[in-house]
């Protein structure tokens, strides 16, 4: 191929698994927004189930210059894509700009993974717990809430049919309370009647923001459907709780622990284990408290593989 010809190529020259190789490594919204209904090739290739069984709409903050043309793209993705893609979506991510619009667009039959990516706790707790809140603006600077009980999507989605969830949360307030997210925690658990395998973690600038089970009574925090748990918590009794009996069909255990230090309370740490196979466990701190708390809880493990 001479130069001449290299110059003259076209992206459209190039065979339907190159293209699709690089609508991959691109953003899927932008992809949507600009090359559906560009021609039939893009078409075809865009939305085709292999490409669209995980969807990751993802949007940036809307709380810049560029709000009215983020809106603007997602809003013709709800209204004229995701209704002809519904049926072929198994896994949905979202964040908390766009969470809203997506689940409430259409309808997902299909679906079974969903991630809630980068949420403030403030903002997901509403939906677990049925309250929709919609934002009235009285004028240039102020802002009044309504909030309405109801059933949401999310709340639906998450009772009805997703069997696997992946949470981030991340919040820069310094005021973030541990309670909060001990009770999004249990709600989660709550709400999902189906869930098989959870992924839970905190980003916060406060310290001790992780996961912990001192103010959460046994019952609020059950799960007999779960059998997969990757989650971050404050210390190594937080641990000794998640394998107390209230999530007897856990077969796999991933936890990043804060510290592993003495005893905070009383927990039975011989009741053996026998569902568990596979554990990862792994500590942000030095201790040297390996052999009087690791190895018991090891030991109670006698189907690892």
């Amino acid at each position: 191929m001479s130069i001449v010809d290299v110059n003259r190529m076209n992206i459209l020259d190039l065979p339907d698994e190159i293209l699709l190789n690089i609508i991959k490594k691109l953003n899927m919204i932008d992809v949507f927004y600009s090359l559906v209904g560009v021609n039939q090739r893009f078409d075809r290739l865009v939305l085709d189930p292999l490409y669209t069984n995980h969807l990751d709409l993802i949007v940036k903050a809307l709380l810049n210059d560029n709000f009215s043309t983020e809106k603007q793209v997602l809003s013709r993705i709800c209204e004229e894509i995701l209704p002809r893609i519904n049926n072929k979506i198994k896994k949905l991510t979202v964040n908390q700009y766009s969470m809203e619009d997506i689940l409430g667009a259409v309808f997902y039959p299909q679906l079974y993974s969903l991630s809630l990516i980068n949420f403030e706790s403030d903002t997901l707790l509403p939906y677990l717990r049925g309250i929709v809140f919609f934002s009235i603006f009285t004028c240039l600077i102020k802002k009044t809430f309504v909030y309405i009980e109801d059933d949401t999507k999310l709340r639906c989605l998450l009772t009805n049919q997703i069997t696997h969830v992946n949470i981030k949360m991340i919040d820069k307030k310094p005021t973030v309370l541990d309670e909060n997210e001990s009770n999004l925690f249990a709600l989660i658990l709550s709400r999902s009647k189906r869930l098989t395998d959870l992924t839970y973690s905190q980003w916060f600038c406060s310290e001790n923001s992780q996961i912990s089970m001192y103010n959460l009574p046994s019952t609020s925090c059950v799960c007999s459907t779960l059998t997969k748990l990757n989650i971050d918590v404050n210390d190594f009794d937080d641990c000794l709780y998640f394998l107390d009996g209230r999530f007897d069909s856990l077969s796999t255990l991933i936890i990043y622990i804060q510290t592993i230090s003495s005893p905070l309370s009383n927990i039975d740490n011989t009741r053996q284990l026998p569902k568990l196979k596979c554990l990862s466990l792994i500590t942000y701190c030095r201790t040297q408290f390996y052999d009087s708390r690791v190895v018991p809880l090891l030991c109670r493990m006698s189907n690892l593989e």
